[in-house]
């Protein structure tokens, strides 16, 4: 059955017993099995989407991004093709970001915003179209061409993909009407309000608001190739978005059960296939930003970030790296000092395996990768960077140094943060960030940039470093945004300073990196083969042909 034709409200119920004489079957008046739940009980199940999605799909776009890779490239070809910007034929692999658009949101979301509206829930409404237009971006950013004017049809097996300028059209338009419900203070004084259902933002419509200025943001920056780009709405709509930590939105987690646990933790086990690469490790320990990996250069956000090997013996304090494809070439090595100089799993320092997979723990993670840790999806730091971006395009180099600054130093709270929602576990490792060690970071000479020096390379490096492992989708964006390998106009050098391209590339890629993502296989590929030959989809290098957005 196509997924996204079902339209049955998927809710959780807190009771399954009938009681009395109540028959069976008579669903419309059991209070057990509500056919019209109030929107603030489905609310949460749509919070809890986000991650479904993005967390699943994750897997693959960090390796496109480089910020993780496999770490047994002869394990499974499958990890191999994804290493070389390839695909997995015949398989929903990376398809959850298009499931949770279409299903797993889809019609929860569009009951919530009817609903709402007829129970004067205006906050509740405007929060669900914010869900609504971010997940359509994704969608679209991660896909191009998606489905948009005909999504959420009723009684439609096939369905219209549209061109990617419509939707992003189609996501502000549907923002700027998130903003209006969200605007609104005429509450029907009978009706339950968000706070109810949100274990995010606890209710707070200005935070929602924020998280909407944000998509806006997204919006209208992808577009710095376009020469109707539009700087100062980008910078408007970020100075509107997050600028403090206690803005990000974020979606925690309780780790009671599998499903309310965090993918990237140890209990679901999914990321212990996985190791940090050489691009990350290089940036914060010197090598790429100040040309040696001595003490005094490496990041004290390192070891927050990343795992440490029990060798230490490598100039940089025993952290190491993977290249695409080539996975760790220390690798079941059990004697002798190789044993040690392997690369640890993402859970922590000297940790080669997952012992906790199926059994809960709260003292082995690092950094976004536990159990009770939340998932990030929008922060202040990254609106910094997008402000920096724009204002330094724009001209105002004087602004641009000075966000450029601010995004860092959000990055720094963001790690060094005492508490989240739901007490979910911090993010640092031991102890915080030390004022000595920001102050000292930020005065060492490439990071202390002055009107003159900054370069777009400083910010998308610095913007890479505050989005990694968990910002994959918008590091993706911003990639093919610089055709992953375009110069840096002030330096003569790749604006992503060090990022070398897997060699080979996949089989299929002939020759050329990714830039979308092919549909999902299971509800495109087996239902609507006609739409996805109109556009090409069909083809076997469909995901290398370049998106709109970065198009000039």
């Amino acid at each position: 059955m196509n997924l996204r034709i079902i339209t049955t409200i998927v809710i959780a119920v807190t009771a399954l017993a009938f009681t009395g004489c109540k028959k069976y079957l008579d669903v419309n008046n059991d209070p057990d099995t509500p056919q019209f739940p109030d929107p603030t009980n489905v609310f949460p199940t749509q919070l809890s989407s986000i991650p479904r999605g993005l967390q699943f799909d994750a897997r693959y776009c960090l390796r496109y991004t480089q910020m993780l890779n496999s770490f047994n490239v002869s394990a499974s070809a499958t990890n191999v093709n994804f290493d070389r910007h390839g695909y997995a034929a015949g398989s929903d692999a990376n398809g959850d970001i298009w499931r949770q658009t279409y299903f797993g949101n889809g019609q929860n979301l569009v009951y919530n915003i009817k609903e709402g509206q007829t129970r004067g829930q205006w906050d509740v409404v405007g929060a669900s179209l914010a869900l609504e237009a971010l997940m359509f971006q994704y969608c679209t950013d991660y896909h191009g061409e998606i489905i948009f004017t005909e999504a959420f049809r009723e009684n439609q097996a096939f369905f219209k993909f549209d061109d990617q300028e419509l939707v992003y059209k189609g996501i502000d338009s549907i923002c700027r009407l998130a903003l209006t419900f969200l605007d609104r203070t005429d509450y029907n004084p009978a009706s339950l309000r968000l706070s109810r259902g949100d274990y995010s933002y606890n209710g707070d419509v200005t935070k929602w608001k924020k998280l909407v200025y944000g998509i806006l943001a997204r919006n209208w920056h992808h577009l710095t190739n376009k020469s109707n780009y539009n700087a100062d709405s980008v910078i408007r709509y970020c100075d509107n978005a997050m600028t403090v930590i206690a803005d990000d939105f974020l979606i925690p987690f309780d780790a009671s059960k599998n499903d309310d646990a965090n993918f990237f933790g140890t209990f679901r086990d999914n990321m212990t296939v996985f190791r940090q690469s050489n691009f990350i490790v290089r940036l914060l320990d010197g090598s790429t930003l100040a040309g040696n990996n001595t003490v005094f250069n490496r990041d004290p956000r390192m070891r927050h970030l990343l795992v440490m090997s029990a060798d230490t013996t490598n100039g940089n304090g025993g952290y190491r790296g993977v290249d695409p494809a080539t996975g760790d070439p220390f690798d079941g090595t059990t004697t002798g000092p190789n044993a040690r100089r392997r690369i640890p799993v993402p859970f922590g320092d000297s940790l080669y395996a997952n012992a906790f997979a199926s059994n809960f723990s709260t003292s082995t993670r690092k950094y976004i990768f536990g159990d009770k840790v939340v998932f990030p999806v929008m922060t202040a730091s990254e609106m910094k960077f997008i402000k920096a971006e724009a204002m330094f395009r724009k001209g105002d180099k004087a602004g641009a140094l000075t966000a450029f600054r601010e995004g860092i130093n959000a990055h720094f709270d963001f790690i060094n943060r005492g508490s989240f929602p739901r007490s979910n576990n911090l993010l640092y490792n031991t102890t915080p960030i030390s004022a000595t060690e920001r102050a000292d970071y930020l005065a060492r000479p490439y990071i202390n940039k002055t009107i003159a020096t900054l370069t777009l390379s400083d910010i998308m490096l610095q913007k890479y470093i505050a989005l990694w492992g968990w910002g994959c989708f918008e590091t993706f964006v911003d990639m093919r945004r610089y055709h992953y390998t375009d110069l840096d106009p002030a330096t003569g050098l790749q604006v992503y300073l060090g990022l070398a391209l897997p060699s080979p590339f996949f089989a299929n890629n002939f020759g050329k990196p990714v830039y979308r993502v092919r549909p999902r296989f299971n509800s495109e590929y087996v239902w609507n083969v006609e739409e996805l030959r109109r556009i090409g989809a069909l083809n076997l290098d469909y995901h290398t042909y370049e998106t709109w957005f970065s198009k000039p």
